[in-house]
């Protein structure tokens, strides 16, 4: 508390975490948002992401995408994998930003590229029904893959959905069968 009360952005966010999850404090998202406000104002982009959150929410504060995206918009600028994410399904849904699959992609591919299994499925979307990208089903399969191979159960869906249609390869078609098997009980 004496770090975040003398203004270092680390154990601001850190009470932050504290107000909002009740260790050692009452719980208090008003009391959250204020400690997450500080952080963030000094361009800690782990609280410009809860910022972004509570805003979007309504948590402790009044509803507001428009200002809720603009902080996500501060955490992705710093190359935030979370954010970039996030940024990327505002703007696919158009959620306190004017919707454009083009800059979606664009944010998503930022946090694919970091590894982010979730943009890394989201992508693989938009290449498949060519949103904001040339389709490109190639492509498509290879984020898939990527998003799958971190466990991400969504992309494991449409991978092997992909795998196992009629047009799938025998290679494709082992390795569907494969991935099935392999989560058969």
């Amino acid at each position: 508390m004496k770090a975040a009360e003398q203004g270092y952005a680390e154990g601001q966010f850190n009470l932050g975490i504290h107000f909002e999850e009740g260790l050692g404090v009452a719980r208090s998202e008003a009391e959250a948002f204020r400690w997450y406000r500080k952080a963030a104002d000094q361009g800690d982009a782990e609280a410009q992401v809860k910022m972004g959150g509570f805003l979007c929410e309504g948590r402790g504060v009044a509803q507001d995408y428009v200002k809720g995206a603009q902080w996500i918009r501060k955490a992705a600028a710093q190359g935030n994998m979370l954010a970039q994410c996030q940024l990327g399904a505002f703007f696919e849904e158009g959620r306190g930003v004017t919707q454009s699959y083009k800059e979606a992609a664009l944010w998503y591919k930022k946090s694919a590229e970091q590894g982010f299994a979730g943009a890394q499925g989201q992508l693989a979307i938009l290449y498949k029904f060519g949103w904001g990208v040339a389709q490109n089903e190639d492509e498509a399969a290879r984020w898939y893959k990527k998003a799958a191979e971190q466990d991400d159960m969504m992309a494991q869906y449409y991978k092997l959905q992909g795998m196992s249609s009629p047009t799938g390869n025998d290679t494709q078609l082992r390795t569907a069968r494969r991935y099935i098997n392999a989560t058969d009980p």
